[in-house]
């Protein structure tokens, strides 16, 4: 039987607070992270560091 207070609980209106901060550096380390991992996946930091160490 579903909670009678579902809804209740998980349809209230987003409260907006004055500040996102925690949102949007929230949203630019998932990406910075994906991006990282992705560019690690196609060897793009071995190819960098031997153009760096020579």
């Amino acid at each position: 039987m579903l909670n009678k207070n579902y809804y209740r609980e998980f349809n209230k209106p987003i409260q907006h607070k004055e500040s996102h901060y925690e949102t949007i550096f929230g949203g630019i380390l998932i990406a910075v992270v994906i991006l990282t991992f992705t560019l690690l996946c196609y060897g793009f930091w071995d190819a960098a560091f031997q153009i760096i160490g020579g």
